[in-house]
């Protein structure tokens, strides 16, 4: 079934028979979600509820919840001072009925897929403050022939008159070296086969600079051509980091 797009490329799904009725903002929190897997309600909040009080996004999750189109599946951890983290969210039955969506849904918070979502929030947030003009991106993108991109990111730097894309990677700190080396050989393969005259960076996304340092030294025991496809950046300094690339 061919799926209409909007502007961005994002499904247009406003024509659709649901047998109840959904706003275009509905369809927008429902592919949003989707797009991750699992988001935040601050994800959703910032990115698409920024013109309404904050009082809006709760009633519009909370009905898309009622109605089956959203599913909780629970909270996001505190962060370091304490308390219940902002609700995550997943689709639901109905939801993934109308996007057509096959799987089961998941049981627990994917932490990972809240980073990837952070990522992007980050970009969207440098962009609004003028800093990057976000041209594309995509999740879980495709690297023939043998790896996924957690989060492809193709920007503008207007005030740098330059441009510039990455393949991102969000690293949680979970992954051995062994892994880490593999992907890294997945992405060596596409620059073999790639008859482009640039390949974007290969940049290791981590929250802790004791992982940077694990990463860095892994990177270093490669041959001299993939290092210069790596990096480790650290979350909180994200966009100054890829301003610096």
């Amino acid at each position: 079934m061919e799926t209409r797009t909007d502007q961005q490329g994002h499904p247009d799904l406003s024509g659709r028979r649901t047998g109840v009725e959904l706003t275009q903002r509905d369809f927008d929190v429902l592919t949003l979600t989707h797009t991750f897997s699992q988001v935040a309600s601050t994800h959703l909040s910032e990115l698409l509820f920024a013109d309404r009080s904050h009082s809006v996004p709760d009633k519009v999750l909370g009905r898309l919840v009622r109605l089956g189109y959203l599913s909780r599946v629970g909270r996001r951890a505190g962060g370091d001072r304490g308390g219940a983290g902002a609700f995550v969210y997943q689709l639901g039955r109905a939801g993934r009925l109308l996007l057509e969506v096959d799987g089961r849904l998941m049981p627990n918070v994917n932490n990972h897929a809240l980073m990837v979502a952070d990522t992007y929030l980050e970009l969207r947030r440098a962009e609004k403050l003028g800093v990057l003009t976000l041209k594309e991106w995509s999740v879980e993108l495709p690297v023939p022939p043998a790896v996924r991109a957690d989060l492809f990111a193709a920007v503008d730097f207007p005030q740098q008159s330059r441009s510039s894309s990455y393949f991102l990677e969000i690293d949680m700190g979970t992954e051995q070296a062994a892994r880490i080396r593999e992907k890294v050989d997945g992405y060596w393969r596409a620059v073999e086969d790639s008859a482009e005259d640039y390949f974007p960076y290969v940049a290791f996304v981590v929250r802790q600079q004791s992982r940077r340092n694990e990463l860095t030294r892994i990177f270093q025991r490669l041959p001299e051509e993939q290092q210069e496809m790596m990096r480790v950046l650290l979350f909180p300094e994200l966009i100054p980091e890829l301003m610096r690339l």
